[in-house]
């Protein structure tokens, strides 16, 4: 990305400064006329010096000449000043890791001067995307030209703003136009065929109503303490009075087969960097198994959970099961920014206790194979004793292996009847979200000419 030269540089005497102001008077914030070339002009006083001491046509002629050069000059950037606009359209309107993005510009130049040259700056910020170029545009007229790159990564990123640069034929001003106009761009996960595996259901597909019983909610025979929240009307007063303290019954409600996603998100336990990276893979997993659930015959109703941190610091994520497959791109929108935090999985399972409901099936994706897995499965043996049930997927990472470790945590998890599935970070997933579009390309011939061709393409 190029950086704007600072402007002290420009106004690095009070000279220079006077100039620069005096030349810029009347003009819009967003529009500068800059010297490039001011040297030649403090001649002038010279020469006049010398013409009076040695009076000569010769000096006067030098004066006018150099004087009307640039005054001519400046006439040329100051007619360009308020004709220069660029207009700016990207093509698509959602964009998944893997897809292309397109940006059109069309520079148009509605002035009664050609623009012999301009140069377009932009400071998007997208990896492998730069769109800056050197065009020119003739009088009254118009110039396209479109930009074009892969979203190789998930996240949030900025197009815009940009700066459009020209200057006069001798090459003495330079005008610029600030586009002030910048735009957020949401890449989003990508959303790929996950291997057969067998995960909980739950009690009740998510479809189904919740039902209660007509004489009320019916009471389990399970009392435990008091939260704020809970009725009076389930207060156990026998209980209450033995113990001291407030206790409620549990209430009897059929599941709704709700399910939770929790993302482990623990910058301790990912290992690698770029796409093969357990992170960069444990993100599309819980993409693609959100995918795979809402768009399922029994429509289940799927939330995400997760805590690590995004571009503006730490990131708590939470949103609620819902069915549909409209839901699917709301948990892909808090995906996409999500990177590394400090908080563990075990932490993040404990602090979410009330939210996960009796009935309800928890995912749990991680890398974390070391002892310290210990801590997460405790969480979920707690929360199936509240009636949650819990899985787990695991993320090995793409090149060190430790086949010892994996057995010893694939025991421990069958010893405690969690159900569990290995997948390698890298593993090739094929692309489920996918659609076929046409574009054009341009191709050259070997005299010099070029060929239009309409291709379709399968993307996703």
């Amino acid at each position: 990305m190029t950086q704007q030269r600072p402007t002290s540089f420009l106004r690095r005497t009070p000279l220079r400064g006077a100039i620069v102001r005096y030349l810029n008077r009347n003009l819009p914030s967003d529009q500068q006329i800059q010297p490039r070339l001011l040297w030649p002009l403090y001649l002038c006083p010279w020469l006049l010096l010398v013409h009076l001491l040695n009076p000569s046509p010769i000096w006067i002629l030098l004066v006018v000449t150099l004087l009307g050069v640039y005054a001519a000059a400046y006439f040329w950037v100051r007619r360009q000043a308020g004709t220069i606009r660029l207009e700016r359209r990207r093509r698509g309107t959602m964009l998944v890791a893997g897809d292309s993005l397109q940006e059109e510009f069309v520079l148009h130049n509605e002035g009664v001067l050609p623009l012999l040259w301009l140069e377009f700056d932009d400071d998007s910020y997208l990896p492998g995307y730069n769109p800056s170029q050197v065009v020119g545009c003739g009088a009254n007229q118009k110039y396209t030209w479109r930009a074009e790159a892969t979203c190789e990564q998930r996240g949030v990123f900025r197009l815009g703003p940009h700066r459009l640069s020209s200057g006069d034929p001798f090459g003495l001003f330079r005008v610029e136009v600030q586009g002030r106009h910048s735009e957020a761009l949401l890449v989003y996960p990508r959303v790929a065929q996950l291997p057969p595996m067998e995960l909980p259901r739950g009690a009740l597909i998510g479809r189904d109503r919740r039902r209660r019983p007509l004489a009320g909610d019916d009471r389990s025979p399970v009392v435990r303490g008091y939260r704020p929240g809970d009725s009076l009307r389930h207060i156990h007063w026998p209980s209450t009075a033995h113990r001291g303290d407030l206790m409620v019954s549990e209430v009897e409600a059929e599941p709704s087969g709700d399910l939770w996603v929790v993302l482990d998100l623990n910058a301790a336990a990912h290992r690698g960097s770029g796409v093969k990276s357990t992170l960069e893979y444990g993100i599309v997993l819980a993409a693609s198994l959100t995918a795979e659930l809402l768009s399922g015959g029994d429509r289940r109703a799927v939330g995400l959970l997760a805590a690590g941190s995004g571009p503006s610091g730490p990131l708590s994520v939470t949103v609620p099961p819902l069915p549909g497959k409209g839901h699917l791109w709301q948990i892909l929108a808090a995906l996409a920014p999500a990177q590394t935090g400090d908080t563990p999985l075990d932490a993040l399972l404990r602090q979410n206790r009330d939210l996960l409901g009796r009935g309800q099936t928890v995912v749990v994706i991680t890398p974390d194979l070391t002892t310290s897995a210990a801590a997460w499965m405790a969480e979920l043996l707690h929360l199936r004793r509240a009636g949650v049930v819990g899985s787990a997927l695991l993320v090995t990472p793409a090149e060190e292996r430790d086949e010892s470790a994996q057995q010893a945590l694939w025991e421990l998890l069958v010893r405690h009847e969690i159900p569990a599935q290995f997948l390698q970070a890298g593993t090739p997933l094929r692309t489920s979200l996918t659609y076929r579009r046409r574009r054009t390309i341009l191709r050259s011939t070997p005299t010099g000419g070029v060929v239009v061709q309409e291709v379709e393409e399968e993307v996703g």
